[in-house]
């Protein structure tokens, strides 16, 4: 991968110098033909240094970053340094990264030869401030309503002394969902960022099934809903932590309860399949609207119009810990005929 032509000794020195430096450096014509990326973007990138020949360096450059690209242009043109842009890049893997930096023409003849750019990975910056935004958004939306009926529930056991049991009763109950909010907002933040760790254990998942039903029960009959089993098949083992997988458990038969008909049945089954083993729980519920389908495992996803109470956290937080086993979390649904989700994870040896 040579570098612009310079005195053989200088190149060498030059390039030694960038192939060990943490910093992102690529060179590339104004068509975005690739001349050189150092060692840092290469590994970042995932490309091979024959295979980042055959790429052009708006390949990897988010669909969405064109336009800014285009914006640019002019200034560049104009012999302008771009000082703190900000880029996303794409992985092979496809895996999306954020980047900061400065990127500036090279004339030759009075026309642009190559963009040089110099960037560094603010990915882990980039999910600071995100995480700042949601706790900001948890603390303006979430938690307002509770905290109002908190201060409304006092301010009457104050004025009526008589129905202070029942104020404080309603306080108690709405400070104790704030502290779940809360509980579980930091949760799924651990989660995603690997900050928890696992319990990992040889698991018969039947069992654990059987007792996830077991102890969700009355949940179900104080909404009128029965639960069935369907199909678990004994011996199937997978090597999980069996906290975190009750806990998914939970999540998803109490969201299937939630959105079942009163007189309504949840039915759980289990199955194996190329390397994997299913859990599947099934609603008979109106089904998830179609424009709220590819956000439902977003943080504080409840669609309008079917809110059901709540953080909005125990479907993200279900995918965290699933994620986090090698596995996958995914759902069907059908308009007005109910909502299945599924979790697979890789069978373990007996």
């Amino acid at each position: 991968m040579a570098l612009p032509p310079l005195p053989p000794e200088e190149a060498l020195k030059l390039e030694d110098l960038l192939e060990n430096i943490d910093d992102l450096v690529i060179l590339a014509t104004p068509e975005g033909k690739i001349l050189y990326v150092n060692r840092a973007w290469r590994e970042k990138l995932g490309y091979s240094q024959d295979e980042i020949h055959k790429i052009n360096a708006h390949d990897v450059l988010h669909p969405m970053q064109h336009r800014l690209v285009a914006a640019n242009e002019a200034k560049l043109l104009a012999g302008e340094t771009l000082r703190d842009i900000q880029r996303t890049f794409v992985a092979k893997d496809g895996r999306e990264f954020f980047v900061e930096g400065f990127l500036n023409y090279k004339f030759k003849e009075g026309k642009p030869e190559y963009v040089r750019a110099v960037f560094r990975d603010i990915t882990e910056r980039k999910k600071a401030e995100q995480m700042k935004d949601e706790l900001v958004a948890l603390a303006t939306h979430e938690l307002r309503s509770p905290l109002t009926a908190i201060i409304g529930s006092l301010e009457l056991a104050k004025r009526h002394p008589d129905s202070a049991p029942k104020m404080l009763e309603m306080a108690l109950r709405n400070s104790q969902f704030m502290l779940s909010l809360i509980n579980d907002y930091l949760s799924v933040e651990k989660l995603s960022s690997g900050g928890a760790p696992l319990n990992l254990q040889s698991l018969e998942l039947a069992p654990l099934l059987e007792r996830a039903l077991e102890t969700n029960r009355a949940l179900g009959a104080k909404a009128g809903v029965s639960f069935e089993l369907s199909g678990a098949p004994a011996g199937l083992k997978v090597s999980a932590d069996p906290e975190r997988l009750t806990q998914v458990l939970t999540n998803l038969l109490s969201n299937a309860v939630k959105f079942s008909p009163e007189n309504g049945k949840v039915t759980a089954s289990l199955s194996r399949g190329g390397g994997f083993v299913r859990v599947a729980i099934a609603d008979r519920g109106p089904g998830i609207p179609e424009a709220f389908r590819d956000k439902i495992f977003g943080r504080f996803a409840q669609a309008e119009g079917h809110r059901k109470g709540g953080s909005g956290l125990g479907l993200a937080i279900s995918k965290a810990i699933v994620e986090r086993h090698g596995g996958k979390i995914g759902f069907s649904t059908s308009s007005g005929a109910g909502t299945t989700f599924y979790f697979e994870l890789p069978e373990a040896a007996d």
